[in-house]
């Protein structure tokens, strides 16, 4: 084996590690059950609890372009590290919240931790295309997604046994602590990845510039567009199940355990999504992972009232392909990206991808937050739709139906290769 071969497999090895370490913590922190309960168990109501899932993507959405700015000046490697170190004081803010503050201090906690973590986004993926190579990036990316959702999965299920059918705020406080700490190995992972030559690569032209350079490319353009309804239709659906489940009085491990089965239709989806691309046109493939969003859009909003075990199970899997599509959709994206990056302008033609995929998906959770946390919405009840949370789903449902329609009008000149 030679030395390059050697360090591209440290590399892929170490950066997989950091980012089992990375999303584990995010995943407790941001877009499970658990942020949610935990919230509430301080005083935070649907706006609030939803508010606290939506705030990492969308600053991500919102400061990525800046951050990549920033990127040729210190170095890829340094905004990866700097980001990581002021995100873990975030989210160990988050963990502390019930001794300073409560509920507030858990979403200035946490938005800190997001909006310094778009310089992470801006920095991660030309670090990754560093060395990974075109032909193994959805392979690898695939791979890489796949292990850390499985440790994600993992601890949540871990954390629903602890945590039990009513869990004190006091368990809530330790379950989100311990992500807290695990999210800081992924700093001194990345410590460790070997450099590469293309790390270094600088950029040439101005900030403004190099954004033009890559708004310039019509198939980027058009998908970055078309990720905007897609994530508007479908990532807001696993949030907002939670929730309702909450509001329908679900016991709070089950809630947790259907949350960890949706963590598993991302791991299938991490897993499958790298045998399909390159065989099956992408804006099929994109179709399709629409096509199971509607499961859940369907199912909850005609569900009326507390189900029953066979209910728990349909909406489950029903999240389950939510998730899986979530999941696949988020390869493709990346993969899409870093095939379009120019080694001269990679930091900000990542950045310009990421700002509409990253900023329609908080949007999508902070629209929901905003409805949820209005009156009317609480007390609404009507014949067609039970109550606000039916709404919301047929709402996204229908995006989800104008996002396959739209595929192939946006999508035919992709490649992920």
């Amino acid at each position: 084996m030679s030395k390059t071969t050697s360090a591209v497999r440290r590399a892929g090895i170490l950066t997989i590690l950091s980012s089992c370490c990375g999303v584990t913590g995010e995943t407790v922190l941001t877009d499970s059950a658990i942020i949610l309960l935990y919230a509430s168990s301080l005083g935070a109501g649907n706006t609030g609890a939803l508010f606290s899932t939506s705030v990492l993507p969308l600053f991500n959405g919102l400061a990525v372009i800046p951050m990549a700015g920033i990127a040729p000046h210190i170095g890829v490697r340094k905004l990866t590290l700097t980001a990581c170190a002021i995100s873990a004081i975030g989210y160990l803010t988050a963990a502390l919240a019930p001794f300073f503050g409560g509920a507030n201090t858990i979403l200035w906690g946490v938005s800190c931790a997001a909006l310094v973590q778009a310089g992470f986004i801006a920095g991660w993926f030309p670090l990754l295309n560093s060395f990974v190579q075109g032909e193994n990036r959805v392979s690898f990316l695939g791979k890489m997604r796949f292990f850390h959702q499985l440790s994600a999965t993992i601890f949540v299920l871990l954390a629903g046994q602890f945590l039990g059918a009513a869990p004190s705020a006091g368990q809530l406080q330790t379950v989100v602590m311990l992500a807290a700490l695990i999210f800081c190995g992924r700093f001194f992972c990345i410590m460790a990845v070997p450099k590469f030559p293309l790390e270094n690569s600088k950029s040439s032209g101005s900030w403004w510039m190099n954004l033009k350079k890559a708004a310039s490319n019509p198939a980027l353009r058009k998908f970055s567009t078309y990720q905007c309804l897609f994530n508007l239709g479908s990532f807001g659906m696993i949030p907002l199940a939670l929730l309702y489940l909450k509001h329908l009085g679900v016991p709070d491990n089950i809630t947790v355990f259907i949350s960890a089965a949706s963590f598993t239709g991302m791991m299938m989806g991490y897993w499958f999504i790298k045998h399909l691309t390159g065989k099956i046109p992408a804006w099929k493939i994109i179709s399709v992972l629409g096509l199971l969003c509607l499961p859940a859009a369907a199912g909850f909003c005609m569900l009326r009232e507390l189900p029953g075990t066979m209910g728990y199970i349909f909406l489950a899997l029903s999240l389950i392909g939510t998730s899986f599509a979530v999941a696949a959709f988020s390869v493709v994206s990346s993969a899409v990206m870093m095939n379009c990056a120019p080694p001269d302008n990679a930091p900000m033609t990542m950045a310009f991808t990421n700002s509409f995929y990253y900023g329609s998906a908080g949007l999508s959770r902070l629209l929901l937050s905003w409805i949820a946390g209005m009156a009317w919405f609480g007390e609404y009840s009507g014949r067609l739709f039970s109550n606000g949370f039916s709404i919301l789903f047929f709402t996204s449902g229908i995006i989800m139906l104008l996002a396959i329609l739209c595929a192939p009008l946006f999508l035919r000149q992709i490649t992920t290769r």
